[in-house]
């Protein structure tokens, strides 16, 4: 089967795809995997082979935004629209074309959730489109869609009522390309969009977001690449700091470090100086001074170091918030944005960390005495060793795969 690809975002919903891309491969099929990187990831020529190819639309992006700056609310409907304009409807005309090509040269196309026009290449093209979700943040039925529940009847009128906002303010761009392809307006964004009447995927692990109550939608389990065989070889001066003391502390805020470096490096280091802690702090090295107990690296594999710490702080992003679970270790939660105050809230709902730190009014003090709550609270690390249990348990790329076959297959 010929399968597009298409996703939007920064280094955290590319790497999924990614992982899909070469299960698809493995499993005999053609991929196409178009991307756009709002951290300006560039995907390495050498990934690419036979049966599998990588194409990079829109950017450089990072020398102008901030994309966790573009407003001071803490209001994700806000965050997301800034982001959109921003970052998707400037590029709109060339992300459409590119679905376009995917509709026209594949069987099924497979594409993020936010990546508005995809639908629209579909839908004219008549092309199978599967929506892809990280979170079940937008997905009604998975929770309420404030912080709090009012009730279902209140819930369902507050999901009707942000629908209705999403669908008008969102993607002004993408609806007159939509428009200008002939295309009847979309009524909801949650529905139409958001959603296919095809399969829904939701790439995140079952141990971890509530139940969905939500028709064609299918939790897989989060999607990472399959683990190298034996150990991971680490940097030898790292494995030196991992075996010379008690199990450290690692932080690091992803892909979000890259727009605002020196502050996020020196936040990380002066707290982890403040709890008192062996600790990595994943950073630019220039913005952190070294000592005997701070090892500072710009990258590290994640499922080989977490094991070995006592706790990660991280933003929230759902693959790092998965790579702790899988190893087990409690989190300390600093969201920059968009769905990781959702995970935030939802591993302190699960005992797997306390009450998040939001970025902007996180000192170095704060972190640190979160930090240290962590580590000294032996009921984090009791609710992380019960949720590395669950996921152990999840099919991930290989029951996205199935759930693909069985499309094409008619089923």
């Amino acid at each position: 089967m010929r399968i597009g690809l298409q996703t939007w975002g920064t280094e955290g919903d590319v790497a999924p795809f990614l992982a899909l891309a070469e299960a698809l491969r493995q499993a005999g099929h053609r991929v196409t995997l178009v991307y756009t990187t709002l951290d300006d990831l560039v995907l390495p020529a050498h990934l690419s082979g036979p049966g599998i190819a990588f194409h990079r639309v829109g950017g450089p992006f990072r020398s102008t935004l901030d994309p966790y700056a573009l407003v001071r609310s803490g209001s994700p409907l806000r965050q997301l629209r800034a982001l959109l304009a921003a970052f998707h409807e400037p590029v709109a005309a060339s992300l459409l074309e590119a679905g376009e090509v995917l509709c026209r040269d594949h069987d099924l196309v497979v594409g993020h959730m936010l990546n508005r026009t995809l639908h629209t290449a579909a839908l004219r093209a008549g092309t199978p489109r599967v929506s892809v979700a990280f979170s079940p943040q937008a997905i009604p039925g998975a929770g309420p869609p404030l912080r709090r529940s009012w009730g279902h009847a209140v819930d369902a009128l507050l999901w009707r009522l942000g629908d209705a906002v999403l669908t008008r303010a969102l993607y002004p761009a993408s609806e007159r390309l939509h428009s200008a392809r002939g295309l009847p307006p979309v009524r909801s964004l949650l529905s139409e969009v958001f959603s296919s009447p095809v399969l829904n995927l939701v790439a995140a692990s079952p141990t971890l977001i509530p139940s969905l109550r939500s028709p064609q939608t299918l939790v897989t389990g989060a999607w990472t690449a399959p683990a190298p065989q034996g150990q991971a070889t680490l940097d030898p001066a790292l494995e030196h700091f991992l075996q010379v003391g008690p199990p450290p502390v690692y932080l690091t805020f992803g892909s979000c470090t890259a727009f605002a470096a020196q502050a996020s490096g020196r936040l990380m280091a002066e707290a982890a100086a403040l709890a008192g802690v062996r600790a990595i702090v994943q950073a630019d090295p220039a913005h952190c001074l070294r000592t005997t107990d701070l090892f500072v690296l710009q990258r590290a594999p994640h499922a080989a170091v977490f094991p070995r710490c006592a706790a990660v702080v991280h933003h929230g992003g759902a693959g790092t918030v998965h790579a702790a679970a899988r190893a087990g270790v409690p989190s300390v939660v600093v969201p920059h944005g968009f769905d990781q105050d959702w995970w935030a809230r939802r591993l302190r709902d699960l005992g797997a960390a306390p009450p998040a730190l939001p970025v902007r009014k996180t000192t170095p003090s704060a972190l640190a005495a979160a930090i240290r709550e962590v580590v000294g609270g032996p009921s984090y690390t009791q609710a992380a060793t019960h949720l590395r249990a669950g996921l152990a348990g999840d099919a991930g790329t290989a029951a996205a795969v199935a759930a693909l076959e069985k499309i094409g297959r008619g089923g």
